[in-house]
């Protein structure tokens, strides 16, 4: 990519980043805190370069995480929680997995579809708390890659309830993104999770496996991530 085509690509983003932050403001004044994901793919009029968390591969923290999931592991069925334009989910589909992605929004959903024709994956659109009664303990992984992170109480906390009812038993559940210990500053957005709201998991019958605690380079800077694999138990 040419020095210019980057710039080029960085001012997008931050149009989209701004854009993408005067909708969520509104929408949350209007009283309709989750409407602004879909006007955020709407008005980006198929242009990826103005959806900020759009990067069109699929997330290296995820990839990474099932380039160590031994072979025998790498198949059952798997859901995409938030599934934005596709790529995490498509990244499942190739490994193995037998995928649903799902996303609030009805505009990413079509638009992911249209990006990965040849891949079978069951793309959906639908709230993140109210499942699908055919969903309910339907997986074998359930991938919540950077989409807790930009949630807010009380919807996060009734996602973060939700989420375990996807997962079947002796099932997993992945949890990637930005993380915080208490004593450290909160700057959002995104507003990253903090080790004690992993409890909900347990709360919900699920056990840690691993939780990594880790930096990635941000523009030159270090920010913290967490890595979470939980596990529901065999019956």
């Amino acid at each position: 990519m040419s020095r210019d085509t980057n710039r080029e690509s960085e001012r997008r983003k931050e149009e989209g980043r701004r854009h993408a932050d005067a909708l969520r403001n509104r929408f949350i004044e209007a009283g309709d805190p989750l409407g602004w994901f879909e006007a955020c793919y709407e008005d980006a009029a198929g242009d990826p370069g103005l959806v900020p968390w759009a990067h069109e591969v699929a997330r290296p923290e995820l990839v990474e995480w099932l380039e160590r999931l031994p072979v025998e592991r790498r198949t059952g069925r798997a859901l995409d929680v938030g599934c934005g334009l596709g790529d995490n989910a498509a990244e499942l589909a190739r490994i193995g997995f037998d995928v649903t992605a799902f996303d609030i929004s009805e505009t990413a959903v079509g638009w992911a579809a249209k990006r990965f024709p040849n891949l079978k994956i069951d793309w959906r659109a639908f709230d993140l708390v109210n499942p699908p009664a055919d969903l309910e303990a339907a997986f074998d992984l359930v991938n919540e890659t950077y989409t807790l992170q930009i949630l807010r109480p009380p919807y996060r906390d009734q996602a973060m309830m939700t989420l375990p009812r996807y997962v079947a038993p002796g099932g997993t559940l992945l949890i990637v993104g930005r993380g915080r210990h208490p004593h450290e500053p909160l700057d959002p957005p995104p507003w990253p999770l903090t080790p004690d709201e992993f409890e909900t998991f347990a709360d919900a019958g699920l056990e840690l496996v691993q939780l990594e605690d880790f930096h990635t380079d941000r523009k030159g800077r270090p920010v913290r991530h967490f890595r979470a694999e939980f596990k529901r138990p065999a019956e």
